[in-house]
């Protein structure tokens, strides 16, 4: 632990400078729309909230409100979102009038957009404030010293305090650059401590906000068209032109949100009159950003972030004013950048680069293009010690560019940079520094060159190191003895990744362009670059070649006959066996390979298949029931003799791609190989590669035999015809990034539908309208996941991902049963794959009539039920009795409604429980059968099991009761001791 070079004199009112242990947790709403016009708050505004009923709720230490501004403070982060749902805030949507007008027409706008980021944090990060009497202590993760100094400004504003009032500590072990990498986004970090703030100053106790991960923006800037095409290009006849001809075009750059760093959200909604920017890009160019007059959603973007997207913009553009004079783009660039150091250092690259390159043969292939760009920029920052400096850069790249398929490499790079404190009598000076072929330097090059993010992507939320994006070996380049797989102090660099190193790589994106367009005279103003799109402006202005009719012909016929034997192969129900190997190099596999293949088996959750209760990981043993029999898993250790020691790459995608063992043997479908055969190549090969790299462990598990004719495995061969499709996933090119990635990790390694989809009589999952419609895993209900944003009961966003993430929603109840070790494989990926499952599964189509569905009376407001005859009145009354005197004996403790103690954990609400509102009690009688002894999450604490202390009509008359209570708007559930000594004898026997 380390404090900050910002931290205040002595004093602060007696606040330690350690990490206090008693520590609250704080939540603060969010409004549906946040809107500012750069000086005030537009957005959604807070009607009312109800702070009594949040407080009265058990472990709520405080509820806040200022203005839009509401959170509430509890003693776990649990509780905390228990009662940031009790709050129930209204919200009133803010003015549609005043929408942003654009500042130019569509037709005469060229368009230059900096893609950021997912905003995936690579280290889960807190910040815990204490505020009190007049002083406030602040501990964070590691960050950037500027990063620091911003922070302390917004507190200093949000509460009302001098600066020298508030303290900061780095909560690591170092201030290391790596782990500045990993943090927060700035405006996470920043958004985290004013809500801990601003609660702790309410309860005056230490409160802790964890930072959430914000949605990515595109950093846009837009240049009339003019500004660049009005220049015409030199003619050789025409006159010289006079010295006004050498002067550039005037640039005016128009954004459509405010171009600046906005305060963080508290300030917005507590203060939402003094709402001024928090931050303004510093890119000293003389060119101004001009923002569209009207409100819109403020850009997620970091001082940082918008000095990169504004150098990008201007340098390409003078890059492509050059090109449209005929001059040459580098000695017009020099020709027009200010005297003095910037100058200078730009000339001294350009000079170290020997621009103009000559022809190397060694790199340009035959068929390959070749480029180079340059690009310089001057921005002022703060240094390690809290002083500001202005600080020059200037960039060389050269590219290489295939153009039958638009991939592009960074062969070579020169950079430098240079900086000058601006009060140059405290500070010494420091020199210029040169750098050539760096891995730093062309590991933020390649960073680049990715293109959008693909569905099968992995980021990786506990490592260092990113996560490889092609393929599961180590890859090494050739050219001029560049090794790609020991870039980035080993990590390797991440499809779709801006990684801005300070302002020494501000002008890599614009100098690549300008690379990639000497090289082909496509100019790409979007970055990350994008292959594909390039692929197509070199294809389009390409003439394509006749074909032979003849030939195109003879290509059909063959394709035909190919798919004709494919099928006839596929049909055969006699698999030959492949050959056994001496396993794997594992060797071969990169660490970030490896770390790729544990997040896919995380997704695909193989340990909770592939363990046995009491058994070691992946060994296999663990008996599943189904409707044709017990089928026992396998062990999927690379142990040579009872496990995939010695399968070759080959076996193992047969298996998981078309259900065949390797030694031929048709596998049953309990093996949802009928999910896994949508994972991509490189998934596939990761994931081997890591169960390879697994301990061994040598374990035989029990044989699985089937009655006939299950047992007669060759007939699996026809089931495969009929309801296997073994096509990897393809993405559809109308969906968003986000939802493909839910698609693909939902239909591939999640296979949900093995549990969630209901089933035919051969034990198929159906498709179509049936798709995730519900289905039965281990005895329990799974409940259906294409209705979830719709009906009486509908989930919201927020809702959903803090179930998949925690295990818990306050609106819907505890993940218990099969669902809890799908909760635990999914802690090991990353948000934004949480919120991707999100957005696929609430976007797909309702069943029939769940749109027309009625919200259901409240509990204050009971439906009106038929009355029963008068012979049952009795018994009912009886039976009501015995299940409300079994509730408050065994129940009610941790159950009831206030603020009573907490014994066990989180403290559900059962008139939010989802499995009382069901149309069955399945799920239900499990729970107060078995209890939840291994929970989802750790917080969530423990429930005992009552199979042993309450017999079956004890259960039946419990669940009539809190049906009855908690669920007043639904039909009672028939007599249930049936289903309950089912349910009983299932888990004694298992």
């Amino acid at each position: 632990m380390s404090a900050n070079a910002f931290a205040a004199p002595s004093a602060n009112a007696g606040l330690p400078a350690a990490l206090p242990t008693d520590l609250l947790h704080g939540i603060a709403l969010r409004p549906p729309e946040l809107v500012w016009d750069g000086t005030r708050y537009r957005g959604s505004r807070l009607l009312g909230v109800r702070l009594s009923d949040a407080r009265s709720l058990a472990g709520v230490v405080a509820t806040v409100q200022h203005e839009h501004f509401a959170g509430v403070v509890a003693v776990t982060s649990l509780y905390a979102r228990q009662a940031a749902v009790a709050l129930a805030a209204v919200w009133q949507a803010p003015d549609t009038n005043q929408a942003p007008r654009p500042s130019a027409p569509d037709t005469d706008r060229l368009r230059y957009g900096l893609r950021l980021p997912l905003g995936e944090s690579k280290a889960a990060g807190r910040v815990t404030v204490w505020s009190v009497n007049g002083h406030t202590g602040v501990w964070l993760p590691a960050c950037a010293h500027d990063v620091q100094q911003q922070l302390r400004r917004e507190l200093s504003v949000l509460l009302q305090q001098p600066l020298a009032a508030i303290r900061l500590t780095v909560m690591d072990a170092g201030d290391t650059a790596a782990a500045r990498q990993d943090a927060p986004h700035p405006l996470d970090l920043l958004d985290a401590a004013a809500d801990a703030a601003l609660l702790s100053q309410a309860a005056g106790r230490p409160v802790c906000v964890a930072c959430h991960a914000g949605t990515a923006d595109e950093l846009v800037l837009h240049l009339r068209q003019s500004a660049v095409a009005s220049a015409p290009a030199p003619d050789a006849k025409a006159p010289v032109p006079d010295a006004g001809a050498d002067q550039p075009s005037p640039m005016a750059l128009w954004s459509d949100a405010p171009w600046a760093m906005r305060p963080s959200v508290a300030r917005l909604l507590s203060q939402p009159g003094h709402a001024r920017a928090f931050a303004q890009a510093t890119v000293c160019s003389g060119v101004t950003v001009h923002a569209s007059k009207g409100t819109t959603r403020p850009l997620r973007a970091s001082v940082d972030e918008l000095n990169a997207a504004q150098v990008f913009a201007e340098e390409s553009l003078w890059h492509e004013q050059a090109v449209a004079r005929g001059e040459d783009p580098v000695a017009w660039r020099l020709r027009h950048l200010p005297a003095g150091q910037g100058l200078d250092l730009a000339r001294q690259v350009v000079a170290r680069a020997e621009l103009p390159a000559a022809a190397d043969e060694a790199v340009a292939e035959v068929g390959t293009l070749r480029g180079t760009g340059f690009a310089a920029a001057q921005v002022q920052c703060v240094d390690e010690t809290g002083a500001d400096r202005m600080v020059w850069s200037a960039w060389v790249a050269e590219v290489t560019v295939q153009p039958q398929t638009g991939r592009v490499d960074v062969t070579r790079v020169v950079a430098a940079h240079d900086s000058q404190p601006l009060q140059p009598a405290q500070i010494a000076p420091v020199l210029p520094e040169i750098e050539h072929q760096t891995p730093r330097l062309l590991a933020s090059a390649r960073r680049l060159l990715a293109g959008p993010p693909a569905f099968d992507d992995w980021i990786s939320p506990g490592a260092s190191a990113a996560v490889e994006p092609g393929s599961a070996l180590s890859k090494h380049e050739g050219q001029k003895g560049l090794s790609l797989a020991g870039l980035a102090d080993g990590g390797v660099v991440t499809q779709g990744q801006l990684g801005v190193d300070g302002v020494v790589t501000l002008p890599a994106a614009a100098a690549i362009a300008n690379a990639i367009h000497d090289a082909t005279g496509v100019r790409l103003r979007q970055a990350p670059f994008d292959p594909e799109q390039l692929r197509l402006a070199l294809a389009g202005s390409r003439r394509e070649r006749p074909r032979n009719p003849l030939a195109r012909g003879w290509g059909w016929l063959a394709a035909g006959m190919a798919g004709v034997a494919g099928m006839a192969v596929a049909l055969w129900p006699m698999k030959p066996a492949l050959p056994l190997t001496a396993g794997p190099d594992v060797s071969l596999y990169s660490a970030g390979a490896i770390e790729r293949g544990r997040l896919v088996a995380a997704a695909g959750d193989c340990i909770a298949c592939h363990t046995a209760p009491g058994g070691k990981a992946n060994a296999g043993g663990l008996a599943l029931d189904t409707p044709f029999g017990t089928i026992y898993t396998t062990n999927i250790t690379p142990d040579n003799d009872t496990g995939i020691g010695r399968w070759s790459y080959p076996a193992f995608e047969r298996a998981m791609r078309q259900g065949v063992h390797q030694d031929g043997r048709q596998l049953y479908p309990a093996f949802p190989y009928t999910a896994y055969a949508k994972l991509s190549d490189a998934d596939m090969q990761a994931l081997y590669g890591y169960l390879m790299s697994q301990p061994a462990v040598r374990a035989e598990p029990p044989k699985t035999q089937l009655a006939f004719p299950f047992n007669f495995r060759p007939l699996l061969a026809g089931w495969n015809a009929l309801f296997h499709d073994a096509k990897p996933f393809t993405p559809d090119p109308s969906r968003s990034a986000e939802w493909l990635r839910g698609a693909y990790l939902v239909q591939g390694a999640g296979h949900c539908a093995a549990c969630h989809s209901p089933r035919n009589r051969l034990g198929a999952e159906k498709t179509g309208v049936n798709y995730l419609a519900g289905g039965e895993a281990e005895g329990w209900t799974a409940p259906a996941l294409n209705q979830l944003a719709t009906g009486a009961r509908a989930w919201t966003g927020d809702d959903l991902f803090q179930y998949l993430r925690t295990g818990y929603s306050p609106r819907h109840g505890v993940a218990a049963g099969p669902m809890a070790p799908v909760i635990h494989g999914l802690a090991e990926l990353p948000d934004s794959d949480v919120k991707a499952i999100t957005t696929y599964l609430l976007d797909l189509p309702q069943a029939a009539g769940a749109a027309n569905a009625k919200p259901e009376p409240s509990a204050s407001t009971p439906a009106a039920q038929p009355a029963p005859a008068a012979a049952t009145i009795q018994s009912l009354q009886g039976r009501r009795a015995n299940g409300e005197r079994v509730y408050q004996n065994a129940c009610a403790v941790c159950h009831e409604a206030g603020s009573g103690p907490t014994l066990f954990g989180v403290k559900p609400l059962l008139s939010a429980n989802t499995n009382l509102h069901a149309a069955t009690p399945d799920n239900l009688i499990q729970v107060i059968l078995n209890g939840i002894q291994t929970p989802a999450n750790d917080e969530l604490g423990y429930m005992p099991g009552f199979k042993d202390a309450l017999d079956d009509r004890q259960i039946a008359d419990l669940i009539g009761y809190l049906r009855e209570r908690h669920a007043p708007g639904k039909d009672a559930w028939p007599d249930s001791t049936d289903t309950i000594s089912r349910l009983r004898e299932h888990a004694e026997l298992n």
